[in-house]
């Protein structure tokens, strides 16, 4: 039996590699395997699963050990490091062959008999642990610290009673609704005003497409009135003789409004043309909508701290602000807000009525904006950014008279306490923490004495106003029937094989559909042009990926891609466009068939997943491929049940899914042309192949692995050129001497032009693989495996050369490098037969006609 050495790496980064350079020196002629989260620069590794059951990893590590005795294992016993299940692990796998590692990289062997040993390491760890404790930036310091501090004994108590006054508080009133009245269509203008004679001069005569303007003249002593009678006779003035608070004189200035839809704007707020023109457009769009905030700029060399896209942020509420204003991206429009800015935002009276207005509670100003905001939505009434209505803010020109900073910022924390207690969110007792840090004593006191809400109201809006949802108009409506793709990844660039498909599918339905995309995004970056050109809306949803994933009775790829801010932004855009079909790009997303309802639903299935894993069991039993099989199987089968079509690439797939309907994948003939057929003729390199395939997808790294292993060391003289996708290091970081590896290459055909031969050595797949119809058209030739034609009813010796033993493939690929003769018919049978069968065009109309069906 081989014999390995084991390390299960609980400790931080710099500890653990510390350990590996000493467990190294024991029995440095044994295999090393190691046991982490992350891959290791060296050594096997085995993947620890932070969020999956003790007894899943412990079964994983058996599983991919099977075979092999552990010579020698070891755990690290760093302190702070919340790796014990590891460390267990270790106890549980070697029990009599374990060593234990400080953080010092001292160790010792865990044996009953090595207990003397033992017994000093704990008592060293308890003398550091009172040192720790007790020296500055110790748990224990500290607090003897606070408690020595009368500034810090009274935030303690403050804090401690607000958290108790929770508990106990009762519900905060409700805002009464303001009586119903007829409105007329068009649009006034609210201005509050105090003391802004020369704001309002330069504010008003930029507002020449209002219907109406009010100005709120709130307790001014410099003349306004009088101002406003003199140079704009047309302005209605509500006049109050003492200061009102922001919300009080806003609600004077909108009970005195008629017009159907009302902006409030602050004087010191120097609007562009167009602004109201477009903060009413997307209220003709969005149903339901409540309000449409402007794009806010700041004068030339202040800090951009408002933009008008408002996120809700709650990630580190104990220590940060839960509210902030993103830079929109470049063609960013129409994104979905938390609130928009009670400075220059345009809303639907009717329902501002229907609220109550804004809350008088908040005293002087700030935050009344944001609770109107989240009550609104709280009614399913949206709010969302305008990018075309633009605004110069001089920031906080009035309130900087009569309030200094400090002032302004004691005010915005006691009423964002008042806001927490009414809505909750979630947050109350992070806020508190935050307030406590911060010495805000005045906002704990607050807290410790007004009524406080214990069940938070429905907040599923949360997830789509959290900055990780942005919108991109794209082309006009056309009136045209809607359907809406779902899709996991954005399908361009053309970085894989459905991008490919996807994207060529959605060009050609575009002449005959209006085409809505929501995609999940890694990055944010502005729209791709080419998707701007065919949809006339993308919705991205960032997915900050991660290795973290929750064990349960799904596949992981399926809780990997369960996002609340995908659900809440497909039942938003579904309710926007009203699609009568939703198409749901790969098996994974056939979770989101539900959001996508009462639109007929349609799942692409780009490959029968439980059959891909069940064709790797066959080669290997592996633990962790049943796992997947079992839950693939389960998840896919009911998936097939949950919408109105399934998609498959073949009639192969078709025969696993009852009723599902064949449009298979295909290549643009037009840019994918022999060499011949071109002005500027190339050559192949001779003793060149070419293997196109991302290393995300797990049978591309197979095959690459059985063709270097099993058939390349019989080709000498022979070069492989891989194309291996973006971020492919993460997955495989190959490295071998005649082996050329690129990343995501964005024009392949190149390296076709270049090739002798194109290799498939797939030794499992579904679905079926684009990169040979491209090969195919490129007039090249093609060795494979069976997997790797999977799907295509192509002839072994006619289109593509098919063999399953390694050495046969060896054969088969030297005999063509030798003979140009046998080469070139091939190549040109396979030009023929994707002529033949494959175009875009002619599968396009199949997907057309499906549409059509369920129309």
């Amino acid at each position: 039996m081989n014999a390995v050495k084991l390390l299960l790496a609980s400790a931080s980064d710099e500890i653990s590699e510390q350990t590996l350079r000493g467990f190294k020196k024991i029995f440095p002629e044994l295999p090393l395997v190691i046991v982490s989260e992350f891959p290791p620069a060296e050594g096997e590794w085995i993947r620890y699963h932070i969020r999956r059951k003790w007894s899943e990893n412990f079964a994983l590590i058996r599983s991919r050990l099977r075979g092999r005795s552990i010579a020698i294992a070891a755990i690290i016993l760093e302190p702070g490091t919340p790796h014990w299940p590891m460390r267990f692990l270790g106890i549980a796998i070697a029990p009599t062959r374990l060593l234990a590692y400080s953080e010092t990289g001292q160790h010792f062997r865990l044996r009953p008999d090595n207990a003397p040993v033992m017994l000093r390491h704990m008592l060293w760890r308890a003398k550091n642990l009172v040192r720790s404790q007790t020296c500055e930036g110790g748990w224990l310091h500290d607090w003897l610290e606070v408690l020595r501090d009368p500034v810090q004994r009274r935030l303690l108590r403050l804090y401690l009673a607000a958290n108790v006054h929770a508990l106990v508080a009762a519900q905060p009133g409700a805002v009464e609704p303001w009586p119903k009245r007829e409105l007329a269509p068009g649009i006034s203008v609210v201005i509050p005003s105090r003391n802004g004679q020369n704001l309002l001069a330069t504010c008003l005569p930029r507002l020449q497409d209002a219907d109406e303007i009010v100005v709120v003249d709130n307790g001014s002593t410099d003349g306004t009135a009088e101002f406003l009678r003199d140079s704009y006779p047309a302005v209605q003035i509500e006049q109050s003789g003492q200061p009102l608070s922001f919300s009080e004189a806003v609600n004077h200035g909108l009970r005195r409004a008629s017009r159907s839809h009302v902006c409030l704007l602050n004087n010191d707020m120097l609007v562009e043309p167009g602004f109201l023109r477009a903060l009413r457009q997307p209220f003709d769009e969005v149903p339901n909508l409540f309000s449409s905030t402007a794009q806010i700029f700041l004068p030339e060399g202040a800090r951009r701290e408002e933009t008008g896209k408002t996120v809700w942020a709650p990630e580190h509420a104990a220590t940060d602000f839960p509210v902030r204003c993103d830079i929109p991206l470049e063609g960013e429009d129409s994104s979905y807000v938390l609130y928009g800015s009670g400075g220059c935002t345009l809303y639907d009276a009717a329902r501002l009525a229907a609220l109550g207005g804004f809350d008088p509670q908040y005293e002087t100003a700030y935050v009344e904006d944001l609770d109107i905001g989240v009550r609104a939505w709280q009614r399913e009434w949206p709010s969302v950014y305008c990018a075309k209505a633009r605004v110069l803010h001089q920031h906080r020109a009035t309130t900087s008279k009569y309030f200094t900073p400090a002032e302004l910022d004691a005010v915005l924390e006691k009423n964002f306490v008042r806001f927490l207690a009414r809505f909750g969110g979630g947050i109350w007792s992070e806020n508190l923490l935050r307030l406590r840090s911060l010495g805000k004593s005045d906002a704990l006191r607050l807290a410790a004495s007004i009524p406080v809400a214990r069940q938070t109201s429905s907040d599923n809006f949360l997830a789509l106003v959290s900055g990780d949802v942005a919108v991109f108009p794209g082309k006009p409506r056309s009136g045209r029937p809607v359907v809406l793709i779902a899709s996991p990844y954005l399908p361009f660039p053309l970085s894989h094989g459905a991008a490919v498909r996807m994207y060529n599918l959605m060009s050609r339905a575009a002449s005959g559909f209006d085409l809505v995309l929501i995609s999940f995004v890694e990055e944010w970056a502005s729209a791709p042009p080419e998707l701007i050109a065919i949809c006339a809306e993308i919705v991205a949803i960032r997915r900050a990926g991660s290795h973290a994933i929750p064990s349960t009775l799904r596949p992981d790829t399926v809780e990997e891609f369960d996002s609340p801010a995908f659900h809440a932004a497909l039942r938003q855009t579904a309710a926007k466009w009203k699609p009568k079909i939703v198409q749901l790009e790969f098996t994974q997303m056939a979770q989101y068939a539900a959001d996508a309802k009462p639109a007929k639903t349609i799942l692409v299935e780009h490959d029968i997943t439980y059959d891909l894993y069940a064709q790797m069991l066959q080669r290997e039993e592996d633990w962790e491929n049943r796992r997947q099989y079992e839950r693939w199987q389960r998840f896919e089968t009911e998936a097939w049940r949950s919408v109105d079509r399934v998609v498959t690439m073949s009639a192969k797939d078709q025969k696993a899914v009852p009723g599902a309907w064949v449009i298979p994948n295909g290549v643009d003939l037009n840019r994918f042309r022999p060499s011949s057929s071109l002005k500027t003729e190339r050559e192949p390199e001779p003793n060149r192949l070419l293997f196109i395939g991302s290393f995300a997808h797990t049978p591309n790294v197979l095959a690459l692995r059985f063709f270097l292993d099993r058939v390349f060391p019989h080709l000498p003289g022979v070069t492989l050129h891989v194309i291996a996708g973006q971020r492919h290091e993460r997955f495989w970081d190959l490295r071998h001497e005649r082996v050329e590896v690129e990343g995501f290459v964005a024009d392949v055909r190149p390296a076709y032009e270049r090739a002798s031969i194109v290799i498939a050595p797939l030794v499992a797949s579904a679905g079926t693989n684009i990169k040979i119809l491209e090969a195919m058209a490129m007039g090249k030739a093609i060795v494979s495996t069976p997997a790797g034609i999977n799907g295509l009813d192509l002839e072994s010796g006619a289109e593509a050369i098919v063999v399953s033993d390694p050495e046969e493939m060896a054969q088969a690929i030297s005999r063509l490098l030798n003979s140009p003769e046998e080469r070139r018919a091939i190549e040109r049978r396979g030009r023929q037969t994707a002529e033949a069968r494959y175009g875009w065009d002619a599968i396009a109309e199949e997907q057309k006609r499906l549409y059509r069906s369920l129309i």
